[in-house]
C-alpha cells in the first residue's frame, strides 16, 4: 500500500480564512449604522485580554517554554499566521483569548522538537511565574490606563457655570439659561460648585434669592426662585442645572500619583463591591449586582457615550486580573494552586484527579457563564 499521501506534510492553515468575512462584515455593518461604541467596547475588552494573554506569552518565552498557539477571541479564526513555532490568531468569538503552551498537561501530544522546553518539565516558581503574569499586566494595565486618562483628560471639577438647565424646573422659570454662573444666594458668596450645590439641597420647597451672572457678559442679577423637592432624593432642594466642568491638566509627575491614586481607589471599589455581594448589602442579580459579557459590553457602550470609558476600563482590566486568581481550574489561580500542591507532595496530581478537576471547573463557569447572561439580558430588555 502506497503511504506518500499520509506522509505527506500537512498543507499551511490559510492567513485569512472565510470567518473572517464574517468578523469584518459585522465590524462594517456597526461602523455604517453608526454603532461605533460597541466596536469601541469589543476593541477594549480585546485589549485587555491581548495584554493578559501576552503577560503569560512573554514570561513563558522568557524561561524557554514552547508556545503553540497565542490568540485573541475564541475559534473558529478570522485571522491566523505563525510566525516561528506560534500560530497568532484572531478568534471570532470576543469573550476571551488563550496562550497554548506546550505540555500544559503531561498526556498530550507535543509538537515535534520540542524536548525540553515544556511546561511541566520547568520548576514550579517559573510555572507559576508565567501563569501570574497574565492577571499581573492585568494590573498594570489597570494602573496605566488611570495614569494616561489623568494625564490626557485633566482633573475635571464642578463649575458655577451652568452646562444645562432642565425645562420645567425652577431654574429655566426663572429664566437661568446655559452659559450663566451662579454668584450666590441670600447674601452668601460661593466659590466653587458644592457650595452652590449644599445650599440648595438644604432648601427644598424654599424661596431663595438666587444671585448670577449672565453667560453673554452682563451684569449680576438677582432672582427670587422657589426650590421643589429632588425627584430623586426626597427632602432635598432642587434647582434644575447641571454644572459645567474645568478641566486642569497635571505635570507628569503629578499625573503619575494621581493616576496611581485613582488605581487604587479601583482596587478598593473592587474588593469593597465583592464584599457588599458576599453579605448580601447588593443583590447579585439586581442593577448593580454582578454583570457577564453580554451586560459588560452594554455597560462599555453607555460609557464611552459618556466618556468615562477609560475609568470602565481600569476597573475591568483589574477585575479581570483578580477573578483570574481565584484557585478553581481552569483559572490562572487554579494552575498556580496545584503547582504549588505538586511542589508540597513533590509528585504530579493524578492525571485523572487534574481532569475531573478541569470539568469540574468548566461546568461552574459555563453555568456562571448563562446565568450572568440571563441576568444581563433580563436587565437590558426589562422583566
Amino acid at each position: 500500500m502506497n503511504d506518500d499521501h499520509a506522509s505527506a506534510p500537512k498543507p499551511p492553515a490559510r492567513a485569512i480564512s472565510p470567518w473572517s468575512l464574517l468578523l469584518g462584515g459585522g465590524i462594517l455593518a456597526a461602523l455604517v449604522l453608526g454603532q461605533y461604541v460597541w466596536v469601541i467596547a469589543i476593541l477594549g475588552l480585546a485589549l485587555l485580554i491581548t495584554v493578559h494573554e501576552f503577560g503569560h506569552f512573554i514570561a513563558a518565552k522568557a524561561f524557554g517554554m514552547r508556545v503553540e498557539k497565542f490568540y485573541v477571541g475564541f475559534p473558529p479564526a478570522a485571522l491566523r499566521r505563525t510566525w516561528g513555532e506560534t500560530e497568532y490568531g484572531i478568534g471570532i468569538i470576543p469573550l476571551g483569548g488563550f496562550c497554548k503552551i506546550s505540555g500544559m498537561t503531561p498526556e498530550e501530544e507535543l509538537p515535534e522538537g520540542t524536548g525540553d522546553r515544556v511546561y511541566y518539565k520547568k520548576p514550579v516558581w517559573q510555572r507559576n511565574i508565567a501563569i501570574a503574569a497574565g492577571p499581573g499586566m492585568n494590573f498594570i494595565t489597570a494602573a496605566v490606563i488611570m495614569v494616561l486618562f489623568v494625564g490626557i483628560q485633566g482633573i475635571a471639577t464642578p463649575s458655577l457655570t451652568l452646562d444645562e438647565v432642565v425645562p420645567g424646573t425652577p431654574a429655566a422659570e426663572a429664566g437661568l439659561v446655559a452659559g450663566d454662573t451662579l454668584v450666590g444666594a441670600d447674601g452668601q458668596t460661593w466659590n466653587e460648585w458644592e457650595e452652590a450645590s449644599a445650599y440648595f439641597r438644604a432648601h427644598p420647597d424654599q424661596t431663595i434669592a438666587l444671585t448670577y451672572r449672565p453667560g453673554d457678559g452682563g451684569a449680576e442679577r438677582t432672582v427670587e426662585v422657589t426650590l421643589t423637592e429632588n425627584p430623586e432624593v426626597a427632602g432635598s432642594g432642587y434647582l434644575g442645572v447641571a454644572a459645567g466642568v474645568d478641566r486642569e491638566r497635571p505635570g507628569p509627575v503629578e499625573a503619575v500619583k494621581l493616576g496611581l491614586t485613582g488605581f487604587k481607589d479601583v482596587v478598593v471599589g473592587t474588593f469593597v463591591g465583592f464584599w457588599w455581594l458576599i453579605t448580601g448589602k447588593i443583590s447579585a442579580t439586581g442593577p448593580e449586582g454582578a454583570v457577564g459579557p453580554v451586560g459588560i459590553i452594554d455597560v462599555s457602550r453607555q460609557a464611552v457615550q459618556q466618556d468615562w470609558y477609560p475609568l470602565l476600563l481600569a476597573f475591568l482590566s483589574f477585575n479581570l486580573g483578580l477573578i483570574n486568581l481565584l484557585p478553581i481550574l481552569p483559572f490562572d489561580g487554579g494552575h498556580i494552586a496545584m503547582n504549588v500542591v505538586e511542589r508540597i507532595r513533590g509528585r504530579r496530581l493524578d492525571t485523572r484527579v487534574l481532569e475531573r478537576m478541569v470539568a469540574f471547573g468548566t461546568v461552574l463557569l459555563v453555568m456562571l457563564f448563562l446565568f450572568l447572561t440571563f441576568n444581563d439580558l433580563k436587565r437590558i430588555f426589562g422583566g
